[in-house]
């Protein structure tokens, strides 16, 4: 019987042999992309149908059976036993089979499908049969070399269906087979090196995901996604159409960052943990909005108050943007040392980090203890400047630093650890002098004083040299002064040492700077004597110049204490002062406005009513801020997100003036700005709070709205379902009082939402020219009688209180028609 087998069997090895390529090496020892190539002590056996003896190409059957004769009982044993052999021997013959039809050029269909089936085998290579038990299982196993050379060919398929040169099927697939997280690996070195190049190009993957990350997900991603819900944000506001926070979906490095509990449950130095501080790094240094900072940030534990409920939306722990900030720090420290020119890169940081050290984010106490920490073990040459000490005393006036320097039970330890960041730069060269050199010089003398004046008691903690330093300090003030008899600097001529010397006055005291800068702008200006050229030698003309601005650079050293009082001050000063601001005043104001835009950033709007309900009501006052608003301050409320809720203060102002007379500058420029912020919102907004009665829009700002939504429709979709909800009675409250329509060619451009609603609506233009016509002869002649240089005041009040209101609505198109080529026209009453 044994024979007989032996005879059987004979075949099918032999056409086995045949099939394979004649005199072929083995695959893994040809195929390029197989990492066992390149691998001297992991690999598989040779494996060639030509080079081996025909003893060596048993059929899997005979071992099989070879292994069950004289062991009675074990029939059914017997039987799943040869069934499993014939499996592998299918397998051993198919992969062959497969092998030679790879050389030539198959579709990507079979591609697919063969790499199915060999992933297939692999990953159920140890598969018991139904009604055998693991211990049969754990003996068939150990047939060992006929199932790893049918493995051994199954492997050298899949090496050759993601040959990179081929690119026959990506190895993408098979990182996301099941084929490395087999359970009974075998062991087998063929095997565990794919399983390991799966896992290695699986890290591969992660590590780019996490770059991916950060760029997707960054502060500067235009993407807009809304959150249905409104959270509050650090000052207890409420935000609406809040963006998702910047990591807020599953991913191949864990679980989601959403809301406050998971937030703080973060380990750190976890991939999560690293994640989220590359993101808040990228945003200290890329500069993200306030309003971006409010919804991803959280209050530290020790500033919070027990009312205060939980933040949703936050995605970053007060520990992470401390560890986050203490790395900008000595990221910044690196660039300094290394002589790059990093002046302006200091002070947009100091301008967050005012901000966020305001707003309660950063645990000061903890902060502090991280930069000693990091200055301590790691390089001691890092800290060569005073860079440190400058940026701590940005804050050091703040109510919560205040509170911790002088109540805190750590706070002598917490001041000598901010005295241990002082520097002294004892190689100033007093012939190349700079504003900056002179502001890091004193700024320690200056730090030490305030600390001084928080608490008395750590006096043995200060340099007594730094004492003496603040007494130069007073000394140069009080020669600056003593000329005049009183503090008035001439800001336009201050040399480098001047300039350093005020910056350093602004961190010791704020207030004699502030008016010193107050009584700039309210002097006449400066005096300069002039000689004409029909004088005599020894005559001279006395002439006054404007006050001039405060330049961008010497704002720029001044303290973010100082900026906020003057800013305070010159406020208070242009709108709601008496007199006539001057042009200086309001520069000075915008310019401080754009330097700092987290710290000094203000709705006007909003901080004008508050302080004075009855300002706008002014029409000087309107004009202004409209002014202002209009062509400086436009990208400043676009960068903090405050679009939406500008353009309903000045949808406000347009609804109050739009029927008053002699309001047109300020009707235009109120239309001008809102007619920008629109063109500006790329997401859906109601142009009422509430979904009732017409707009209070004009007519052009009307079909600024239509066209503005079909845009956003067009590139951006509809991002939620309850856009879908209010879109219908949007169109149709902008559209209550507009009777513009849009030509056919125009509308096939439209989104089908809005083409649909704009189809249906009659063209009225036919009807609007035929009224023109009818009432044009009419109104012209109002026109003359109206405009002449004879017509009285008087006359024209009666006509336009009393005349058809058909007429009074052409009334401008008359009179746009009659001022054409007649200078002579009464100009006086178009107003």
């Amino acid at each position: 019987m044994g024979q007989g087998g032996s005879v059987t069997v004979g075949g099918p090895v032999s056409s086995s042999s045949a099939i394979a390529v004649p005199n072929a090496p083995s695959f893994h020892a040809s195929n390029p992309t197989s990492p066992l190539s390149a691998m001297n002590t992991i690999g598989s056996p040779t494996q060639s149908g030509i080079d081996q003896p025909v003893g060596a190409n048993v059929s899997p059957m005979k071992a099989a059976e070879f292994s069950t004769l004289g062991q009675p009982g074990t029939t059914s044993r017997g039987d799943q036993s040869h069934r499993g052999a014939q499996v592998s021997y299918l397998h051993h013959l198919s992969c062959r089979i497969i092998l030679a039809g790879l050389e030539s050029n198959l579709k990507p269909a079979t591609h697919a499908v063969i790499f199915h089936h060999m992933v297939n085998w692999l990953v159920n290579w140890d598969q018991r049969p139904h009604g055998v038990d693991e211990a049969d299982t754990v003996q068939t196993s150990r047939i060992g070399r006929p199932v790893h050379e049918w493995m051994h060919l199954c492997l050298d398929v899949i090496w050759i269906l993601v040959d990179e040169e081929k690119c026959r099927i990506p190895f993408y697939e098979l990182v996301r087979s099941n084929l490395q997280f087999l359970e009974n690996i075998p062991d087998d070195d063929a095997v565990i090196c794919i399983i390991m190049e799966i896992h290695r190009r699986r890290d591969m993957v992660c590590m780019h995901m996490q770059m991916l990350d950060q760029h997707l997900h960054c502060p500067t991603f235009g993407t807009h996604r809304f959150l249905s819900q409104s959270y509050p944000s650090i000052a207890g506001e409420s935000v609406a159409n809040l963006r998702y926070s910047p990591i807020t979906y599953p991913s191949v490095l864990g679980e989601p960052l959403h809301g406050e509990d998971l937030a703080n449950s973060i380990p750190k130095g976890g991939l999560d943990w690293e994640r989220a501080l590359r993101c808040l790094r990228h945003a200290l240094r890329t500069t993200p909005s306030p309003d971006w900072w409010r919804r991803v940030l959280l209050v530290a534990p020790c500033y919070r108050s027990h009312s205060q409920t939980s933040t949703p939306g936050a995605v970053f722990s007060p520990d992470m943007i401390g560890e986050a900030v203490a790395d900008r720090t000595i990221e910044l420290l690196k660039l300094t040392n290394s002589e790059t020119q990093c002046w302006q890169d200091w002070l947009l940081f100091a301008d967050i980090f005012f901000f966020l050290m305001k707003s309660g984010c950063i645990d000061f106490l903890d902060f502090v203890d991280k930069l000693a920490s990091r200055v301590t073990n790691g390089d001691q040459q890092i800290l060569r400047s005073n860079h440190v000490t400058w940026l701590l005393a940005q804050i050091i006036r703040i109510e919560i630093v205040m509170n911790t320097l002088s109540s805190d039970p750590r706070k002598v330890e917490t001041t000598r650890k901010i005295i241990s960041f002082h520097k002294e730069d004892k190689s100033l060269d007093p012939n190349n002098i700079s504003p900056q050199s002179i502001l890091l010089d004193f700024i320690s003398s200056s730090q030490t004083l305030r600390i001084w004046s928080f608490n008395t008691s750590i006096r043995e903690h200060l340099n007594s040299d730094q004492l003496q330093k603040g007494k130069q300090i007073d000394e140069w003030w009080k020669q600056m002064t003593k000329a005049s008899g009183e503090r008035m600097i001439d800001f336009m001529n201050l040399d480098e040492r001047a300039m350093g010397m005020f910056w350093v006055l602004s961190f010791t005291m704020a207030q004699p700077a502030c008016d010193a800068v107050m009584t700039w702008f309210t002097s006449a200006g400066g005096a300069e004597f002039m000689q004409g050229p029909n004088m005599q030698p020894n005559e001279r003309v006395t002439m006054m110049h404007e006050t001039y601005p405060l330049s961008m650079v010497l704002l720029s050293g001044l303290s973010i204490n100082l900026c906020l009082k003057l800013a305070y001050q010159l406020e208070e000063t242009i709108f709601l002062g008496q007199a006539v601001p001057s042009i200086a005043m309001v520069e000075t104001y915008v310019r401080l406005l754009l330097i700092t835009p987290h710290s000094l950033f203000r709705p006007h709007f909003t901080t004008l009513t508050q302080r004075s309900p009855s300002i706008l009501s002014k029409s000087g006052v309107s004009l202004l801020l409209l002014e202002i608003l209009n062509y400086r301050l436009l990208p400043l409320y676009r960068y903090h997100g405050k679009s939406k809720a500008l353009m309903y203060d000045v949808t406000k102002i347009i609804s109050m003036i739009k029927g008053k007379r002699g309001e047109h500058r300020l009707f235009r420029l109120a239309e001008n700005l809102c007619m920008n912020l629109i063109l500006s919102l790329r997401d859906f907004f109601l142009v009422k709070k509430e979904l009732k009665g017409p707009t209070e829009f004009t007519e052009t700002l009307n079909r600024i709205t239509i066209i503005s939504l079909a845009i956003t429709i067009k590139t951006r979709g509809i991002a939620e379902v309850e856009h879908m909800v209010y879109l219908q009675p949007l169109l149709e409250q902008i559209m209550a009082t507009s009777q513009h329509t849009w030509s056919e060619k125009t509308l096939r451009y439209f989104p089908p939402l809005i083409r649909d609603f704009l189809t249906v609506r009659a063209d009225k233009r036919g009807q609007a020219i035929q009224a023109w016509q009818q009432a044009e002869t009419t109104v012209i002649n109002q026109c003359n009688q109206l405009l002449s240089p004879s017509a009285e005041p008087n006359y024209v009040m009666t006509y336009l209180s009393h005349s058809f209101p058909q007429h009074r609505r052409y009334l401008c198109a008359g009179a746009w028609m009659l001022m054409n080529g007649h200078p002579e026209i009464n100009s006086a009453n178009l107003v």
